[in-house]
Parts: structure tokens; sequence; C-alpha cells
């Protein structure tokens, strides 16, 4: 009989944990219209859904995960973040992804969840980003927290 009361309460901790993962997801569609770069991949221009799991960044936190999909050309793309900076003072009202412009391809940079304190930064984007000069930004729109 203990047994099965001890099963109950891990049951149900296992269900409230779960129900706290969840809720620390965020999500928003951005519209991209043109080809960009994630790692070694070239995604097609299209409307994407962009998720942040792990909970909000912090300065301390070295590691993040953004999923982006697109049911219209089967696309999941699972990215590992570090933390970056705020882009502008402004940056934390809107959602966006922050491509940089190099040798004639957009990279996916940075991206910024609504609310967030710092944006997440790719860790695979080519090493001579940093020489790049333009910066692209696509702002989000339906932005969900806890969905």
């Amino acid at each position: 009989m203990r047994l099965v009361g001890k099963a109950k309460v891990i049951g149900i901790l296992v269900a409230l944990l779960a129900a706290e993962a969840h809720a620390q997801v965020a999500s928003f569609q951005a519209i991209v219209p043109f080809p960009f770069v994630v790692g070694k991949q070239t995604l097609p221009a299209g409307t994407y859904l962009v998720q942040r799991h792990l909970g909000k960044p912090k300065r301390t936190d070295g590691t993040g995960l953004i999923v982006i999909t697109a049911a219209h050309h089967h696309i999941y793309k699972v990215i590992v973040t570090g933390a970056s900076g705020a882009p502008d003072a402004s940056s934390g009202q809107v959602s966006r992804l922050i491509f940089t412009t190099l040798a004639g391809k957009q990279y996916l940079n940075r991206i910024w969840v609504a609310g967030d304190a710092v944006a997440h930064q790719l860790v695979n984007v080519p090493p001579t980003i940093g020489e790049a000069t333009g910066e692209v930004i696509v702002t989000g729109m339906d932005s969900v927290e806890g969905k």
C-alpha cells in the first residue's frame, strides 16, 4: 500500500515539473523574406515558428536552446545558443531575428525573445562573422509566453 502512495506522489511531482517546463517555453512567428544560413544549412524564405526552451537566459547562463520550425518546408532545427548582450534599449519589447550579411549570404546570428534580458547568440556562426558590417533585423509577430 505504501508503494502505491509513493508512486502517486512521484506521478504528481513529475506532472508538476512537466507543466513548469512547458510554461518556460516562449514562442513567436517571423516571416523571413530571404534564404538564410543556420550552422551549415541554408533555410528557405518563409514563415518560421521560433521557440525558446530552458527558460529565460541570464548573463551568466552559458547555454540556451532555440527550436525553429516551418511546417510548409518540413523544417525542424534545434539550435544551441549562448547569452549575448542587448542589441539596443528597445529590443526587449519585440521579438526579433538578427541576421548578419557575410559574403553575400544572410547568417542567423542572434535571436531576441521579447521580455528577455539578453539575446541568444548562435554558437556555430562562421568565425569571420565579426568582420561583417551589415545586419538585417526581422521582427517577430504573435509572441506567446508559456506555449
